[in-house]
């Protein structure tokens, strides 16, 4: 992670602005801005001010060695391991089950020795279907649940618009992935498809939900006990 990054990271985890942070350095809100977006570097009498506003040391904020700033790399990093997990399973999923109708569809009536053959390989991807689903929402629960532990016992802060960007392309992959299987599926309903990308969403959700709430009242604790 960059030293502008550090910074902003620092800023947020601090629960300042950036105007209530250059309050406390003394400078205009346009100078740390551009210390954020990278456009200019603080010096070295800027640096050790900067530390001590956000109760950190130099190395932290120059090589990211500090306790919140790791946090937020693991964040990072779980979040689009989740993100490729899900998408990837629900794209597994949804051709598991377009495959068990469109290759071995199973006939109505009494069974033939041949036709049995089918049956046991549309049930056997089937099954695979249903064990697939059934990662998917275990994933989604560990998974969502791991994110908002690490947050919240690293006190890290992600920002709301990289939430809503995250949950947007999560949302739109698991969504997408079944979208080729379930148009062209004769036999199962489009909701087959969809039930369980449906309950990833709801459940990413209340996580993102409850983890909001949780950051509001530290926010507020915040400014209570620094009054």
């Amino acid at each position: 992670m960059s030293i502008h990054n550090n910074l902003r990271q620092l800023r947020l985890y601090s629960g300042m602005t950036q105007e209530q942070a250059a309050g406390k350095l003394g400078v205009a809100r346009q100078t740390l801005s551009s210390y954020e977006s990278g456009r200019t570097r603080p010096d070295i009498d800027m640096f050790v001010r900067l530390c001590d506003i956000y109760e950190t040391d130099l190395d932290g904020m120059i090589y990211g060695q500090n306790r919140t700033l790791k946090a937020v790399q693991r964040v990072k990093k779980t979040a689009v391991l989740i993100l490729i997990l899900l998408i990837g399973l629900t794209l597994v999923s949804s051709s598991l089950l377009w495959s068990a109708n469109h290759f071995f569809p199973v006939a109505e009536g009494w069974l033939t020795s041949a036709e049995q053959a089918v049956f046991e390989s549309h049930r056997r991807l089937t099954g695979a279907w249903e064990a697939a689903d059934k990662t998917i929402l275990a994933l989604s629960l560990l998974g969502f649940a791991a994110l908002l532990m690490f947050m919240l016992t690293g006190k890290c802060v992600v920002p709301l618009k990289q939430k809503i960007l995250y949950m947007m392309v999560l949302a739109a992959g698991i969504l997408l992935a079944p979208l080729p299987f379930a148009v062209t599926d004769a036999v199962f309903l489009k909701i087959d498809y969809y039930m369980t990308p449906t309950y990833v969403i709801g459940r990413m959700l209340l996580f993102f939900g409850v983890g909001l709430i949780i950051e509001l009242v530290r926010k507020r604790k915040r400014r209570v006990s620094g009054a």
